[in-house]
């Protein structure tokens, strides 16, 4: 075979036609993600670059609408009676009004960055920012509806972040302002008082309350986790909160986030409630 002669090696073509075809279909395609990701970066001088949209929040406009429908003023009754601010707010017009004047009344020297969050305050270019009402509504609802935080972006005009950061400083707040008076355990004063009211309503001396556990709807739980939180007479997976409570719905012991396919025994077996008396 004359090594000279390219005529000869014509026909070896065909079997590495298909392999520099693959070739070039993966070059292409790699060059154009590499075009895409520039693109999406803003480093290529061709085409536009991506800037962050902005949407004008009119807080202002909301706020009122917020103080028409469910607070009102001296002249004018807010929109919704008080069973419908019950309903939307899980509790009442007057202990909301009480939970935010103490948050805003808090004066104990230093006073913590989550206190002063929710004071209104006008910013760089003179407009005054949100008020409290409005934080604490967006903080209230995402836990009693269990939603997202920008759930309510529409009605409050709050943006995502906003809500988070309401929500993360009322939790604070509120452990600071009621965490010595509700989160602690009864005292002997407390406990005669009970005793007393439980015997003369139900006619059983020396019962403390009442013990039961429920089941909260976890609906976002993850597929992995189904097996734990899920049982059959339950739609969605669950946790379970272990309650001890008086006649008065005063909550002396609570223990929660114990998965869903328990039943009450077993979450009365691994909680704490009776670790201090086994241990007398």
């Amino acid at each position: 075979m004359d090594p000279n002669n390219s005529d000869a090696y014509d026909h070896y073509d065909i079997y590495f036609q298909s392999d520099y075809d693959r070739y070039m279909r993966d070059y292409q395609a790699y060059e154009h993600y590499v075009a895409l990701c520039e693109k999406e970066a803003g480093g290529s001088s061709s085409g536009p670059k991506r800037r962050r949209t902005y949407i004008p929040c009119e807080r202002e406009t909301a706020e009122q609408r917020l103080m028409d429908d469910y607070f009102g003023d001296e002249e004018f009754e807010p929109k919704y009676p008080e069973e419908n601010f019950r309903r939307m707010y899980r509790m009442s017009s007057t202990l909301f009004n009480k939970i935010v004047n103490k948050i805003l009344s808090y004066d104990v020297e230093p006073i913590p960055e989550y206190f002063t969050y929710f004071t209104q305050r006008y910013d760089a270019t003179g407009r005054l920012s949100i008020g409290p009402i409005m934080k604490c509504t967006s903080a209230i609802r995402q836990p009693a509806y269990g939603t997202a935080p920008d759930a309510f972006d529409e009605y409050l005009q709050i943006a995502e972040r906003t809500s988070r950061e309401c929500l993360d400083n009322f939790t604070k707040c509120i452990h600071v302002l009621f965490a010595e008076t509700f989160l602690r355990k009864p005292t002997r004063r407390d406990i005669e008082k009970t005793y007393q009211l439980h015997e003369q309503k139900h006619g059983l001396p020396g019962m403390l309350g009442s013990i039961d556990c429920m089941h909260w709807e976890w609906r976002n739980c993850p597929k992995a986790l189904h097996g734990q939180f899920k049982r059959r007479d339950h739609k969605y997976p669950t946790l379970m909160l272990e309650v001890v409570a008086d006649q008065r719905l005063w909550i002396w012991h609570a223990f929660f986030g114990v998965p869903g396919a328990n039943n009450d025994l077993n979450v009365l077996y691994g909680s704490p409630l009776f670790d201090v008396i086994l241990l007398i």
